[in-house]
C-alpha cells in the first residue's frame, strides 16, 4: 500500500499516482451533468405527459401532484440511466466521460497496469451500488460517499471503492 500523507499508490504491479480529490470531485460533477441532462430532460416530459392527461381529473386528483407511480418512474429512469452510464463505462473501460476528462481512471489491484481496461461488471455494479443506492434512501448519504475519500489518508479510497476494491489513479 501506500505511506500515509502520500500521493502514490505501491501494489504488486508498480507504483501509481492516486488522483487528488479537485479531479476526482470534479469528475464528479462532469458525469452527473452529462447524465443529469438529458434524465431532467425525460423528467420534464413524463411530468408534463402526466400532468396534461390529467386534465379531466377531479379537483382533489389534481391537487395531489404528479403523482407517487410519475415520480418512481422518473426516479427509475434515473437510476437506469446511472447504471448504463457508471457501470458501463468503468467496467469496461476503467474510466467514465468526466473521468477521462480530468486524467483520471478507476482500477483493481490486478488492472492497474492495464490503461484503458475496465475493473469488470461486478466492481463496477458494487462500486455504483455501494454509492448511489444508499442515496436514494438518503440522500446525505450520497454526499458523504463523494467525500469519503478525504477520510482515507492511505491509499484516498472512498467507501464505494472500499466496496468495490478499487482506486482511483491518475491515467497514465
Amino acid at each position: 500500500m501506500s505511506t500515509p500523507g502520500t500521493a502514490y499508490l505501491t501494489i504488486p504491479s508498480g507504483r501509481y499516482r492516486l488522483a487528488g480529490m479537485g479531479s476526482r470531485l470534479g469528475a464528479r460533477f462532469i458525469d452527473t451533468v452529462i447524465v443529469g441532462i438529458p434524465i431532467g430532460i425525460v423528467a420534464a416530459v413524463v411530468i408534463v405527459s402526466a400532468d396534461s392527461s390529467r386534465e379531466f381529473a377531479t379537483e382533489t386528483e389534481t391537487e395531489a401532484g404528479i403523482g407517487v407511480g410519475t415520480a418512481l418512474l422518473v426516479v427509475l429512469l434515473g437510476l437506469v440511466a446511472s447504471i448504463a452510464y457508471e457501470v458501463g463505462l468503468t467496467a469496461t473501460q476503467g474510466a467514465t466521460f468526466g473521468k477521462k476528462v480530468l486524467g483520471i481512471r478507476v482500477v483493481r489491484a490486478d488492472t492497474a497496469a492495464a490503461p484503458g481496461e475496465g475493473i469488470g461488471a461486478v466492481a463496477a455494479c458494487t462500486r455504483w451500488a455501494a454509492l448511489v443506492l444508499p442515496s436514494v434512501v438518503c440522500g446525505v448519504w450520497g454526499v458523504l460517499c463523494v467525500l469519503s475519500p478525504y477520510f482515507d489518508k492511505l491509499a484516498r479510497q472512498g467507501w464505494h471503492d472500499k466496496a468495490a476494491k478499487t482506486f482511483v489513479l491518475v491515467a497514465s
